[in-house]
């Protein structure tokens, strides 16, 4: 039998989320533009290579987290030098609301069990964004050149989003794309 316990979401914890490269497993179902989906145990204690009880201990201070951005491809000139640079454009990221999915068996021998056997991710609570201009004509030069900018021209942007779990101030992205 499957019992849903509802876990209340917390905190801000964009930056332990975001930045993290891989996902953890494919197997994780979520929706990007409903925010809704479900992430079992496994790929959650994969992600931060826990065990079963490691996971049911933190379990009711996990958060879930959908990050998203958009980055920017520039040619930048300074002077006669030109050369590519990208920027984050935009950024932000929703708390997710979530339940966690527990199996309420018997155990043998110390009486009723519960395993914590996945997450439903039931859809965004709240959220932050902001924007961000890469230098302009006449500024400073990027990454400690000297001289001004002379010339910036946006050659492509890509937008991308993921799919985070956070324990305290450790975050592990489960999806993205």
């Amino acid at each position: 039998m499957k019992v849903l316990f509802r876990l209340g979401v917390a905190g801000a914890a964009l930056a332990a989320g975001l930045g993290v490269a891989a996902p953890a497993s494919a197997a994780v179902t979520y929706d990007p533009k409903t925010m809704k989906g479900f992430a079992g145990s496994g790929d959650v204690r994969k992600a931060f290579g826990w065990t079963e009880a490691q996971l049911a201990a933190k379990t009711p201070a996990l958060e879930f987290v959908h990050g998203f951005w958009l980055d920017g491809n520039f040619s930048v000139g300074c002077g006669k030098v030109t050369f590519p640079a990208t920027y984050r454009l935009e950024a932000g990221y929703m708390q997710l609301r979530h339940a966690a999915v527990v199996d309420s068996g018997r155990a043998a021998a110390t009486g009723y069990a519960r395993k914590v056997t996945g997450f439903w991710i039931t859809g965004a609570s709240m959220g932050v964004s902001g924007t961000a201009q890469p230098p302009q004509l006449g500024q400073a030069c990027p990454g400690g050149r000297k001289g001004k900018v002379t010339k910036m021209t946006k050659v492509s942007q890509k937008r991308g989003w993921g799919l985070n779990v956070v324990s305290g101030n450790d975050g592990r992205r489960l999806a993205g794309g």
